[in-house]
């Protein structure tokens, strides 16, 4: 006899990232509601893959958008549910977001949002996203802003996430150069190691460039990366080495004519003062903005607003701001800037190096309009995998990609899962994809989970009629004359959605039983899930 679910499965563990718990999501629009989630549960482990799978309109990118809170708001609105993110719930004070209204005329429902409270929640997420939650966009045309270059774009996920890393570089590296740190007018000193105790000699470097220099002269790009690279090493910043070796490629005939390409790029190592104490500021605004963002994470894990503590650290803000206004004037701005913009610029081509592109320094200064949807979808993914996030939303992210260039998202997706210990929630139409790369799978049909397994669990064993006429559908290398069948009809109208289990238009061993009642999620082995009442209902008893 299967036991139900909610009785059978421990309690997730510590490990667990995110947990979904009865999720419902709606869309109130002029010809009703349309209950896109209805009931969602699951939850993903620290290093897992979880792929969601399902036909279109099944919910599965209304999922992510629920989890990162960025549903249309109108016409959209989560209604109930939980969603904890490493134990803080993204939903706390949602009850209190809107009021709804039951009209006379038609049944419709009015929602009266509360924008105070709906702004509060906003903020509150974005302690969240982009470092702790990162997100794929199926459509990378819309998630891309047309007026700002792609670098812009991408140094601005840089500084917002990984921008203490990055000053810390710079400050780091400057230090070392002239073995010393100044401290600027009211704000403490960095927190960055000092320099060792010989320093940065200029005989190093020197060295070192004319290493690059001879190298560039056998027109070996491998052997010139290599030189690069220990340019980087000895000035401290990795950057510098990309930066130098596209200024040397190509010049193999007369490499000292890139030389002054390559000082260029060492000015970075010799900031002014003011540059520093710029840098200094920042980097202490930076240290205010994470205290506001553990205030708003400590919020939402205790259910309790700490509204004096972030008016103390705002307070705080304004005025590190007023006491260093200078940066902002004209002439001073730009100047202060630049170590920063071309330091976030060269690592921006670095990550546009990790997704394959084959001339970044091109694309990091092209805009998005000039890229065709393969090459946005790649700049999209370089984003998503720039702060190293704890969970990594991917919705359809291999879609628009040739097939040689997918394995190498997935490859780094991979590897990322290895080295932070991401876990990654996959959607997309490729059952391939997912035997490839996931640990779990979740079947969604109509906003229903309607089977969760191990992955070769799953593939070996569905149980789900309708996981069974998903797998039926896509072509077996070990059994090539195998017809391939479809499933008749197609998903159903949420607004009226079918009684019962919502598959039973469409199933073939549909029975009376599941045209009266939603079948319960029950346990049919270690991990596998399924809701269906061929498992539990008057047959399976029989």
């Amino acid at each position: 006899m299967p036991v139900p679910a909610a009785d059978a499965a421990p309690r997730p563990p510590g490990d667990v990232v995110l947990d979904i718990r009865n999720l419902r999501t709606y869309f109130f629009t002029y010809d009703g509601v349309v209950k896109a989630l209805d009931g969602v549960t699951f939850n993903i482990r620290r290093g897992e893959t979880i792929g969601l799978v399902g036909e279109t309109g099944c919910g599965k990118s209304v999922t992510a958008f629920s989890v990162t809170k960025l549903i249309p708001d109108p016409p959209g609105r989560i209604m109930d549910g939980t969603i904890l993110f490493k134990g803080a719930n993204l939903l706390w004070g949602l009850d209190r977001e809107a009021k709804f209204k039951t009209l006379k005329k038609g049944g419709r429902v009015k929602v009266v949002r509360r924008f105070r409270r709906i702004r509060q929640s906003q903020a509150r997420m974005m302690a969240v996203r982009g470092g702790g939650i990162s997100m794929i966009f199926q459509e990378p045309t819309s998630a891309m802003n047309p007026i700002f270059s792609i670098s812009e774009q991408i140094s601005e996920a840089l500084l917002l996430h990984r921008g203490e890393m990055v000053i810390d570089g710079l400050l780091s590296a400057s230090a070392g150069r002239h073995g010393r740190g100044e401290k600027a007018d009211g704000v403490r000193r960095d927190r960055t190691e000092r320099a060792s105790e010989e320093g940065l000699s200029s005989d190093r470097i020197d060295v070192a460039v004319d290493e690059l220099l001879k190298v560039a002269r056998q027109n070996d790009q491998e052997a010139l990366r290599v030189a690069a690279q220990k340019l980087a090493e000895v000035t401290g910043l990795p950057s510098i080495g990309t930066q130098s070796f596209y200024a040397v490629r190509g010049g193999w005939a007369d490499p000292e004519s890139r030389l002054p390409e390559v000082r260029k790029a060492l000015r970075r190592l010799n900031m002014s003062p003011l540059q520093r104490r710029f840098l200094l500021r920042e980097r202490a605004l930076r240290d205010l903005n994470q205290e506001l963002k553990n205030a708003y994470m400590r919020e939402m894990r205790q259910g309790k607003a700490e509204l004096l503590a972030r008016r103390r650290i705002s307070a705080r803000r304004l005025s590190l701001r007023l006491r260093t206004f200078y940066f902002g004037l004209w002439g001073v701005r730009g100047f202060v800037r630049r170590p920063l913009k071309l330091e976030t610029f060269w690592q921006s081509v670095r990550l546009l190096e990790g997704v394959r592109i084959a001339n970044p320094v091109q694309v990091a200064r092209g805009y998005p309009h000039e890229l065709s949807g393969g090459m946005l979808q790649r700049v999209m993914i370089a984003m998503a995998l720039s702060s190293d996030p704890e969970l990594l939303i991917a919705d359809e992210p291999t879609t628009a990609l040739d097939v040689t260039i997918q394995a190498q998202i997935l490859e780094l997706m991979r590897n990322l899962k290895e080295r932070v210990g991401t876990a990654i929630l996959l959607i997309t139409h490729d059952l391939g994809v997912i035997a490839e790369v996931a640990d779990r799978v979740a079947v969604m049909y109509a906003g229903n989970i309607v089977e969760i397994a191990p992955v070769k669990d799953l593939y070996l064993r569905p149980l789900h009629p309708y996981a069974q006429g998903l797998l039926a559908s896509i072509p077996r290398m070990d059994d090539p004359s195998k017809s391939l069948e479809s499933i008749p009809g197609s998903v159903p109208n949420l607004i009226y959605p079918p009684s019962g289990c919502r598959f039973h238009p469409r199933c073939p061993h549909a029975m009376p039983v599941c045209k009266e009642a939603r079948p319960p999620m029950t346990v049919e082995g270690e991990g596998h899930q399924v809701a269906c009442y061929l498992y539990h209902g008057p047959v399976a008893k029989g």
